[in-house]
């Protein structure tokens, strides 16, 4: 039985909003073994990017706990936190906003090798073989993010999040603003990523299709919470919910 890398109990966000409290995140639970693809989908405004964002302490959590690697990491801080963004990283879904626009691509996806401890040469070598590795020209390195297309963006975005080798890779809509042929060539990548190097993702989307094609698992929220959980032959092919059905109908 695989080992369970990445586990998130009773996760819970409440944003402030005037007199009345918002309740994005109530009581998600998940649990996601090494080599494995957790697909999360719902509508806009769900809860989707508060858990990844939540589990990368971009947000912080009111209320739950997260393990990585057996690890407890709920309130990770300094050289701790460091180290948790050496095993988690994360692409976001508009690619070119993810860039320090003032630098070339070369230098965003050597910064984290460069806290690291590499050399600049080093780190140079590096940024070109990770680009390669994602499908794009070495010589891409000195290229600025508005140089590029988005999917060529998002390409080295993947390089940027490959470069200190995590354990798990965070797909935040990463897919969502390309157009379809992109959408497959970075889905065809992501699934390279996942057989060759043992990556784990936790894949969050709204397309169905998408999920289908490259999840293992997928959990569905709605308001925050989870509604099902299944495969994704169960959860298209059989949705329990009325809510999941309703999903299910609008992509079919």
């Amino acid at each position: 039985m695989s080992e369970t890398i990445l586990k998130a109990e009773h996760l819970k966000k409440v944003f402030p909003s005037g007199r009345k409290a918002l309740l994005a995140v109530d009581d998600v639970s998940f649990a996601l073994k090494r080599g494995q693809c957790l697909g999360i989908v719902g509508e806009s405004g769900s809860g989707k990017s508060t858990i990844a964002r939540m589990i990368t302490h971009l947000t912080d959590m009111t209320e739950g706990r997260v393990w990585l690697m057996g690890r407890d990491i709920t309130r990770a801080r300094g050289k701790e936190l460091r180290k948790v963004y050496q095993d988690i990283q994360m692409v976001f879904q508009m690619p070119v906003e993810s860039f320090d626009p003032r630098q070339t691509l070369g230098d965003g996806i050597g910064e984290g090798l460069r806290n690291i401890g590499y050399s600049r040469r080093e780190t140079g070598e590096r940024a070109k073989e990770l680009l390669v590795r994602c499908g794009l020209p070495p010589e891409y390195a000195s290229r600025y993010p508005h140089q590029v297309s988005v999917g060529q963006c998002q390409r080295a975005a993947i390089a940027r999040a490959l470069a200190v080798t995590p354990s798990v890779l965070i797909c935040d809509e990463a897919t969502s603003a390309l157009d379809v042929t992109v959408q497959k060539q970075i889905l065809e990548l992501l699934r390279e990523l996942k057989e060759q190097e043992g990556l784990s993702f936790l894949f969050i989307c709204h397309d169905l299709a998408l999920v289908q094609a490259f999840c293992d698992e997928v959990l569905v929220l709605c308001q925050g919470r989870v509604m099902e959980q299944g495969t994704p032959d169960e959860i298209i092919h059989h949705p329990k919910k009325d809510y999941t059905k309703s999903l299910v109908e609008a992509v079919l």
